[in-house]
C-alpha cells in the first residue's frame, strides 16, 4: 500500500480520479441494514445490473476501494457512506458505468488439471 503523500501515492490518485472523473454515468446500491442478506441481494443485483448493461454493450468498472472497511480506507468508506448512503444505510455497490473497449476473456486452466483422483 502506498504512504499517503509519497510521489506513488499522489500518481496513483491521481490516476484514479481521472478515471473516475470520466465517467458520465455511477451506480450505487445501498441497504437499510448489513446483514448477510443483505449482502447477498445485493450482490444478486449486482449481477443482473452488470449482464444487463453488458447486453447493452456497457461496461462496469467497480470502484470497490471505498467500501472496504480496514484503517487505511476508513476515512474514504466514511465519506462515500455519508454522500451516497443517507440515512446510515449501508453502501453495498458502486460502479463507473461506460463504453470501454472490449476484453478478451480472462486465461483458464483446463477443467482436468483441477481434478484429483482419490
Amino acid at each position: 500500500m502506498h504512504s499517503p503523500g509519497t510521489a506513488s501515492y499522489c500518481e496513483t490518485l491521481s490516476s484514479y480520479s481521472a478515471a473516475c472523473n470520466s465517467a458520465m454515468v455511477h451506480v450505487w446500491s445501498t441497504t437499510a441494514a448489513n446483514t448477510r442478506l443483505d449482502q447477498l441481494r445485493a450482490g444478486a443485483t449486482w449481477v443482473r445490473l452488470h449482464q444487463a448493461a453488458t447486453r447493452e454493450g456497457l461496461a462496469f468498472h467497480p470502484l470497490s476501494q471505498a467500501l472496504q472497511e480496514f484503517p487505511a480506507m476508513a476515512d474514504f468508506y466514511r465519506q462515500a457512506h455519508e454522500e451516497l448512503a443517507p440515512l446510515g444505510h449501508t453502501l453495498q455497490m458502486l460502479v463507473r458505468l461506460g463504453y470501454a473497449a472490449t476484453s478478451g476473456p480472462a486465461p483458464r486452466e483446463p477443467l482436468m488439471s483441477k481434478l484429483i483422483s482419490a
